[in-house]
């Protein structure tokens, strides 16, 4: 090779040297983000896994606890819980539970109060006198059974749908409360206001001696403007109670499930038996 030739192999070798160094250090900088990439992945899919995992002992923890309470309430030996107002702390495997339970005897059945006493009730609460009659008779006749061969046709849908509303009355008893939401002429704000002192498959008149002032008080305007007669509840009748259990785990997690039962009593002795009537849960 000729004198003048070598200092230009030279700077070429440099150059492709140069590139390839080039070319290893882009290499390495992709697979080091490729492999954060991964370690991200699968540290998010870790995470997430332990969050599910967490999630269903808090679950089966709240589910334990409210299974177990009423299993107290069945009892007829020494681990008998009265049916009744409480407030438990139970330490299940997922977790410390605490479970409070509210009576429900004291409230208006949506199924079987008579309009005359809703209507006081939603008086009390604030609606005017043509609104408060207006919601009550919308209640009965949603909870009504329609005579035999009626349809979408009827009088009664027709009013509903005059009003844009998807649904019209079901013919049949409430099954959850949140369905009086549906019903012509409730506005949300009576919805809120009401749903204290109403509740599911108490099938008789409320218990005083468990009821609310705006209850009370809506029994003594139904028997003195409406001429109500409101009959004594019968201590035999079925207890319908409101259980909540609230269960916290690491790191700020909770869970929260919402169940409203019924316990019927028998005449032959203390032997009960029990009905889940809704079952919610929330965060």
């Amino acid at each position: 090779m000729a004198a003048s030739e070598r200092p230009r192999a030279a700077r070429l070798w440099s150059s492709e040297r140069g590139f390839a160094l080039l070319l290893v250090l882009w290499s390495m900088v992709l697979l080091a983000l490729l492999a954060a990439q991964v370690t991200g992945a699968g540290r998010a899919e870790t995470e997430l896994a332990a969050a599910l995992r967490q999630g269903a002992q808090l679950q089966a923890a709240a589910d334990g606890a409210i299974y177990e309470t009423i299993w107290h309430m069945l009892d007829g030996g020494g681990d008998y819980w009265a049916p009744g107002a409480m407030v438990r702390v139970l330490d299940e495997p997922g977790g410390r539970v605490t479970v409070s339970v509210t009576d429900e005897r004291g409230k208006l059945d949506v199924n079987q109060a008579p309009p005359a006493l809703l209507q006081a009730l939603f008086a009390v609460l604030g609606a005017d006198r043509a609104t408060a009659q207006t919601v009550a008779n919308a209640v009965a006749d949603w909870r009504s059974q329609q005579p035999t061969g009626t349809d979408s046709d009827t009088p009664l849908a027709a009013d509903y749908r005059m009003q844009g509303r998807v649904w019209g009355p079901a013919g049949q008893e409430f099954q959850r409360l949140d369905e009086l939401q549906l019903v012509l002429g409730m506005t949300p704000a009576l919805y809120q206001a009401s749903l204290p002192y109403l509740t599911l498959a108490l099938e008789q008149g409320p218990w005083t001696q468990y009821a609310d002032p705006p209850v009370l008080a809506a029994v003594a305007r139904a028997k003195r403007d409406l001429g109500l007669t409101v009959d004594v509840a019968d201590t035999r009748g079925p207890v319908v109670l409101r259980m909540t259990a609230h269960v916290e785990g690491r790191g700020g997690a909770a869970f929260t499930r919402r169940v409203l039962f019924r316990l019927d009593g028998t005449l032959s002795g203390p032997a009960w038996k029990y009905r889940i009537l809704s079952w919610e849960d929330g965060s």
